[in-house]
């Protein structure tokens, strides 16, 4: 009842303000900063007063040419000093649910980082469904709940849940996004357990989220007690047609320390899978990298990305520490020209050695084994020579190339001499080939072992 008194007396407040002005502005004035909702006096706190305008060009005219009137009106109404604020709504909006994070005692170091979007999130064959999955999240909430996306570690997952908290609260500006880990979950959970927090319900707290993002959900394994909440959680948000998403290192089936209730309602909604990305991805994702550094893509020789995705391109994480590491040594270095193989291998030379030393497959160790297997040299193989028994081994250096190390078409066609083209179409031939070949798949089969071993 107090609330409603309030906005009572600033509605009656306002009231009394819009008729003084009536009479000292001209119509045209008055209709265009007053009619309908286009500005309301939002609040009264000891002797200030915020007005809300539609935008944030009205809020500006109206700071220059009525703030003088507003404010004498105001303080004769008031018979007290008042001061004048103008704000426009989303601003307001958005200063409210700080205000609202402040005066809440949970999950008050959750929050989400603007640089994570749509936008600048690198789209490939490998995470395509998950990307649209996310979209779909945001253009029909509550549809399918939950979306459930799972990978290894380092893939782009907490970037799509971020990713998806932005787009929702841009979209939906009045709306409560919460974006947590399981950890943080289970934090507030033993806090509100212990008692700590006796005076507020952490399940009453979930009734003013409106999108729920769970980063790293596996982590709830064997904590009865804050799956019996999250479970009591997720049943009223998908009550209430609120969407949820979830990520996890595993697929929900594989989720073995969970209760089956659990699990099974993980399952009901949206699983999505995330691959390791391909070589032509990593690639795309370096060029993004590059120009979110304010560098351009040319001064890199092709080659160096090439390096960068091949050698350090086990997921995007470690992909975009590499480039970080490599973009340290040109910031203070500052190598004249372009970037060039030489030097980023030199920013990596520590690796080099290691590799070098384990013995870590490699396209020339590759190419050394088949020589060796077929009692060719190396120049032979990478020869343009094309008699059956060179043209062969040379096919299947190409094939064993992309099979064991995913190594991109273009990259085994600089080692070769040869387009990525013609590459393709060896790599295919030896791969139709090994249905019906019995002795190429003893070759290859011998070959793949020889070079395993060599490590």
């Amino acid at each position: 009842m107090r609330e409603t008194n309030k906005e009572r007396q600033i509605n009656d407040i306002f009231d009394k303000l819009l008729e003084r002005l009536r009479n000292e502005l001209n119509s045209t004035l008055f209709d265009t900063f007053f009619s309908g909702d286009s500005c309301e006096l939002k609040s009264i706190e000891g002797d200030k007063a915020t007005f809300v305008c539609d935008t944030s060009s009205n809020a500006a005219i109206m700071r220059s040419s009525l703030q003088t009137n507003i404010t004498r009106i105001l303080s004769e109404l008031l018979e007290t000093n008042i001061t004048v604020e103008f704000t426009d709504r989303k601003s307001y909006i958005k200063k409210s649910k700080l205000v609202e994070r402040a005066n809440s005692s949970f999950f008050q170091n959750s929050y989400l980082q603007p640089q994570y979007t749509f936008e600048n999130f690198v789209v490939g064959p490998y995470n395509r469904d998950a990307f649209l999955a996310s979209m779909y999240a945001v253009e029909t909430p509550g549809k399918s709940n939950p979306i459930f996306l799972y990978s290894k570690s380092g893939l782009g997952k907490t970037h799509l849940l971020q990713a998806i908290g932005n787009a929702y609260s841009l979209k939906h500006p009045e709306a409560k996004v919460l974006y947590i880990t399981s950890d943080d979950f289970i934090t507030e959970f033993v806090k509100f357990s212990l008692g700590n927090k006796d005076s507020e319900s952490l399940k009453d707290f979930f009734t003013t989220i409106d999108l729920l993002v769970v980063d790293d959900i596996q982590f709830l394994a064997k904590r009865e007690g804050s799956q019996m909440m999250f479970f009591n959680v997720f049943n009223l948000l998908v009550s209430r047609g609120k969407q949820i998403v979830l990520t996890s290192d595993r697929s929900p089936s594989e989720l073995k320390d969970l209760p089956d209730r659990l699990v099974s309602r993980f399952a009901g909604g949206l699983s999505i899978s995330i691959s390791n990305p391909n070589k032509e991805t990593l690639i795309e994702i370096l060029k993004l990298k590059i120009r979110n550094s304010s560098l351009s893509v040319d001064i890199f020789d092709k080659d160096v990305l090439e390096y960068l995705a091949f050698n350090y391109g086990k997921n995007v994480r470690e992909l975009e520490g590499s480039y970080n590491n490599l973009l340290f040594a040109i910031t203070t270095h500052k190598p004249t020209g372009n970037i060039t193989l030489e030097f980023t291998k030199s920013v990596f030379e520590v690796d080099e050695k290691r590799r070098a030393k384990s013995g870590k497959v490699d396209v020339s160790l590759i190419i050394r084994i088949v020589a060796e297997y077929y009692n060719m040299t190396e120049a032979q193989l990478k020869s343009k020579v094309r008699t059956s028994q060179i043209a062969l081994a040379r096919q299947i250096a190409m094939y064993l190339c992309r099979n064991m190390l995913n190594t991109p078409y273009q990259e085994i066609g600089r080692q070769f001499g040869k387009d990525h083209t013609t590459v393709l179409a060896n790599v295919n031939k030896i791969q139709n080939n090994l249905k019906t070949d019995v002795a190429l798949k003893k070759a290859i089969d011998d070959l793949s072992n020889k070079i395993k071993a060599s490590k």
